[in-house]
């Protein structure tokens, strides 16, 4: 088995079914989760099914020592909610959901404006440690992002989440990943990223 094995880092396991002769027996390294295949098609498979893997990959891929993406500094988790994937901004996490929570969101989103521009996205984090707080700064930049003289990070957020899927079924995380199967948009207020499937073909402007 070599000196590795006898320094106790040999951590191969043999997974051999217990049934008839024949069989293949399959060797994988203990504990890995890169090869898990999760399917995501809503259309393939049940669309509870497709909505858990999602979110159980995403989950995994926010971790920042398991694949580095340009959401892990702003997004913490994913769960599923009301028939969608909703993965979560850091700084709205536990305001819960209805009237009360869109109120206080709202309230947070607010006080970060004051605090510079677009302090929600990393680039926005990263002036505001480097320049410190501004509120005319953060106000300003707030109106120019409003009247579209700026781009908005939540812009954005929908090539990131498909940069990161595309990782992931990369290392064979997820299956059958398709583009056109889930619109990808943020939430108005605490910049949620909201996955929702698309069961239905679009031809000529008529669903199938």
């Amino acid at each position: 088995m070599g000196d590795d094995a006898a320094k106790g880092d040999f951590d191969l396991a043999l997974g051999l079914p217990a049934s008839v002769e024949g069989e293949v027996i399959t060797a994988r390294k203990a504990g890995t989760i890169t090869d898990l295949e999760l399917s995501i098609s809503p259309r393939t498979q049940p669309v509870t099914s497709a909505l858990r893997n999602l979110a159980k990959a995403l989950n995994l891929a926010l971790k920042a020592d398991f694949l580095e993406t340009d959401l892990d500094h702003i997004y913490k988790a994913s769960r599923v909610q009301k028939g969608t994937v909703r993965v979560l901004h850091k700084d709205f996490i536990g305001l819960g959901d209805g009237l009360f929570a869109s109120i206080g969101k709202t309230a947070k989103s607010f006080r970060l404006t004051l605090q510079g521009p677009d302090p929600a996205s990393p680039e926005g984090e990263k002036w505001v440690a480097e320049h410190g707080l501004s509120s005319l700064t953060g106000l300003l930049n707030l109106f120019g992002r409003k009247l579209n003289f700026l781009q908005e990070y939540e812009d954005k957020v929908p090539i990131y989440v498909e940069q990161t899927l595309d990782r992931l079924e990369a290392r064979r995380m997820i299956r059958d990943w398709h583009r056109n199967e889930w619109k990808i948009e943020t939430t108005t207020i605490g910049l949620d990223i909201i996955l929702s499937p698309v069961l239905h073909d679009t031809l000529d402007g008529q669903k199938t």
